[in-house]
């Protein structure tokens, strides 16, 4: 029996279909409609090996889209070979037949998915954007700077990173080693593989900061100290990253923390609870990533009108 070869959906190509506003509405929406039942997901799997990681899942975000699986790897390490940190490939299931019509490059989805949660995160929760400072200058963080750019257009953006870095990206970006700036952020982005704390110091009232290397319960972008600190704490999924961001997982135990619970950002897009009540109020927001998000991806790609004329590389 014949079986149609599934067709490879590249960076450029997907790039060509996105744009950011269009993408943070898609994201809200899926999570809206995850906290309501629509979008569904089965259980995430990580697989750790010292710093790297493997991991896989499934997802859909309509009850008529298309089943998606996600697999791929994290290998901090490639950063010094200038390969992605994050490998991955979405298989795309026909919801008819159940056969896989595409595969997409993954880094290209998770860029556009994470960038955009990250933003419509950050939208809600935070006070009025003057500074924001993005840690951890490779993909992830070049490709958030670029958002806030387009989307918030702050006075000034600072990046963080190990070593000195000039940055090209055709607006003013400051860089700096000295993590003693973030007291100058007003929203801050956590944009790195750690299994080692990069936020060891109280950050100053009224920041939001938003961690999206916290993906698994050996990363640890936070100090449990400094997390217990905070007034309000969301996630992607409350009890995912309960379970799987490694802040959250080892600053839950603490006794002293202020906040008592994780929320999931998705209850906050459907109002029903609340986000920032104050302008002091040190709120985080976790993104360890999930399947709804990647299936909210599939199904604006293949639907977009512009898809089946592109070039499919």
């Amino acid at each position: 029996m014949a079986t149609k070869q599934p067709i490879f959906i590249g960076p450029e190509q997907i790039d060509s279909l996105c744009e950011i506003a269009e993408i943070m509405e898609i994201q809200e929406k899926v999570f809206i409609e995850f906290v309501n039942g629509r979008a569904v997901m089965g259980p995430r799997a990580i697989l750790t090996q010292s710093e790297n990681a493997q991991f896989s899942y499934i997802a859909r975000a309509s009850a008529d889209g298309p089943t998606i699986v996600k697999f791929g790897s994290v290998i901090p390490s490639n950063a010094q070979r200038d390969i992605s940190v994050v490998q991955t490939t979405v298989a795309a299931l026909n919801p008819v037949t159940g056969s896989i019509d595409f595969f997409f490059d993954g880094e290209t989805v998770t860029k556009w998915r994470t960038v955009a949660a990250s933003m419509a995160a950050a939208k809600h929760l935070a006070n009025p954007i003057h500074t924001v400072g993005v840690i951890g200058l490779g993909h992830q963080g070049i490709a958030h700077i670029e958002a806030i750019h387009k989307i918030f257009a702050p006075e000034r953006i600072i990046g963080f990173s190990r070593s000195a870095k000039t940055l090209d990206l055709g607006f003013p970006v400051e860089t700096t080693t000295d993590m003693s700036a973030l007291n100058e952020c007003d929203l801050i982005f956590v944009c790195t593989n750690s299994i080692v704390p990069v936020v060891t110091s109280d950050l100053k009232p009224g920041t939001t900061c938003i961690s999206i290397g916290s993906f698994g319960p050996n990363r640890v972008e936070v100090a449990p100290e400094v997390l217990a600190k905070a007034d309000k704490v969301f996630g992607d999924d409350a009890e995912t990253i309960s379970k799987q961001a490694g802040s959250v997982v080892v600053t839950l135990p603490r006794d002293d923390r202020k906040w008592s619970k994780p929320e999931s950002i998705g209850d906050l897009f459907d109002q029903r609870i609340k986000g920032r009540t104050n302008p002091d109020e040190v709120i985080y927001y976790f993104s360890v990533g999930l399947g709804i998000q990647d299936a909210a991806m599939v199904e604006y790609l293949v639907n977009h009108e512009k898809f089946a004329s592109s070039d499919r590389k």
